[in-house]
């Protein structure tokens, strides 16, 4: 890698929120900043149809430590793999951009270097509204039925994994299973999950992308995963 050394990038994925993402990217300076570390914003605007990629490229200008990585194709885990791939810290955080209070990461990581090596993740409580209640207790359900594995709210981000660990994953999921398909590979190498409790999240703008359609592609989608993966061999990795 050339340039300076990065510790710490956080991937930040985001679609048509042209009306907060300036603030939403600002806002990470200051909690960041009180790591110590040198850190960089990997953000990665991707098939957006209003001026979101505009405002990041003007964050960036004024702030060298934001990196513009914009796509034309959506999908979640293609946004997070592209941002993992030009990302140059040891340690490697992705987060939802729209969702994440960007007090959590200094307090992650310091979970993830207690732990370490493992990937740390961020446990929501609550999700405010009971069908998402409902639907994520069903998406844990069926990743502890075919997986194996006990960690609670798979798709909860932060997270946190080091360099060596994410090379070694060689993550592929295009889509919303990316976050399962971590969860599972990692299990299965031994590498701890451990998870920070926070109360939920306030939703900074934009509209959830979440909705019962996409919620049968993932339950669904975790079934077709396992034929990939196979079935979980025996109790593998540990969880916290």
């Amino acid at each position: 890698m050339s340039g300076p050394r990065i510790d710490l990038s956080v991937i930040l994925p985001c679609r048509n929120q042209e009306d907060h993402i300036g603030p939403v990217l600002r806002a990470y300076a200051g909690p960041l900043d009180t790591t110590g570390l040198r850190y960089e914003l990997v953000v990665v605007p991707n098939a957006c149809v209003d001026r979101t990629a505009a405002v990041v490229r003007e964050v960036a200008a004024a702030d060298p430590r934001v990196v513009v990585v914009e796509i034309p194709l959506g999908g979640w885990g293609r946004s997070v793999l592209e941002g993992l791939a030009v990302a140059k810290g040891d340690f490697l955080c992705y987060t939802n951009s729209a969702r994440t209070d960007p007090h959590d990461i200094p307090r992650l990581l310091e979970l993830f270097q207690a732990h370490a090596p493992c990937v740390a993740k961020v446990r929501r409580e609550q999700r405010g509204v009971v069908l998402r209640e409902v639907g994520s207790w069903l998406y844990n359900l069926e990743g502890r039925l075919l997986y194996g594995f006990g960690a609670r709210d798979v798709n909860g981000t932060p997270k946190i994994l080091g360099r060596e660990t994410y090379e070694r994953l060689l993550l592929s999921s295009r889509d919303d299973l990316l976050d399962l398909e971590l969860m599972v590979k990692a299990s299965r190498l031994g590498l701890p999950i451990v998870e920070l409790a926070v109360p939920g999240f306030k939703r900074r703008g934009g509209r959830s992308s979440t909705n019962l359609r996409s919620a049968w592609r993932m339950y669904s989608g975790a079934v077709k995963l396992r034929r990939v993966l196979g079935p979980f061999p025996g109790s593998g990795g540990k969880d916290a």
